[in-house]
């Protein structure tokens, strides 16, 4: 094969390189903002956000597998039993008598847990479990960009919310009837900053989502896969 062959081979295989990388980003953004911005409203999980979204997603909670240590010594993906022990050791760690652990759910990807004050019986923040590993990790979306006391990346609004519980209740209702038909939105608690709802399909859990309550954006988790059980 001579030199010129060789050259034109090489672009060739960078075009492709390309194209490919494109593609895949392009296909990104389209699955995740069917599930992730499109369900805001407001599409504030477009661009980046809604790569990564996509990327969470599909590694799930098997995202340690390559080079993570299991918590388990054979290998074996963490039990409920189990994850909630780990939960009930986070909540220890945090040396704060005012949480309290409200949920430990196991999910396809992942283990969900949440939190609440005892003093106020507003729910505080939402954790994830990996299955591999057990390392725990705060929940992204709402929890980190709506929580305006416990959010880690700041928040868009203060003070009171201006959505109350019934309009959030409607909000949510709306866009699953739009997108999900079939699913019923129950409610699940109160965040700062947000509303949580299970969202149900023939009386079984089916998903989880969250209403923004000062602008009624709704955001669906799409990161924790099938419901399994919960205890």
């Amino acid at each position: 094969m001579d030199k010129k062959t060789l050259a034109l081979l090489g672009v060739i295989l960078i075009v492709v390189g390309i194209l490919g990388l494109v593609l895949s980003s392009g296909y990104s953004r389209f699955t995740y903002g069917m599930m992730g911005g499109g369900m805001m409203g407001g599409g504030m999980m477009g661009g980046s956000g809604g790569m990564m979204g996509s990327m969470m997603q599909m590694m799930g909670g098997n995202m340690l597998v390559s080079g993570g240590i299991p918590y388990n010594s054979n290998g074996s993906l963490v039990r409920l039993e189990q994850a909630r022990d780990i939960a009930n050791r986070y909540l220890a760690s945090q040396n704060n008598p005012d949480f309290e652990l409200v949920d430990v759910e196991e999910w396809e990807f992942n283990f969900y847990a949440d939190y609440k004050e005892k003093s106020t019986g507003t729910k505080a923040f939402q954790m994830l479990i990996d299955k591999y590993s057990g390392i725990v990790s705060p929940e992204m979306g709402p929890n980190m960009m709506w929580n305006t006391k416990y959010g880690m990346m700041g928040t868009q609004a203060s003070g009171a919310m201006t959505l109350t519980k019934e309009q959030a209740m409607a909000s949510a209702q709306q866009f699953l009837d739009s997108r999900l038909p079939g699913t019923k939105a129950e409610d699940s608690g109160l965040f700062y900053g947000y509303y949580h709802f299970d969202v149900k399909k023939d009386n079984k859990m089916y998903g989880m989502l969250d209403v923004n309550g000062y602008s009624g954006q709704v955001w669906y988790h799409t990161w924790h896969g099938n419901f399994i059980r919960e205890v």
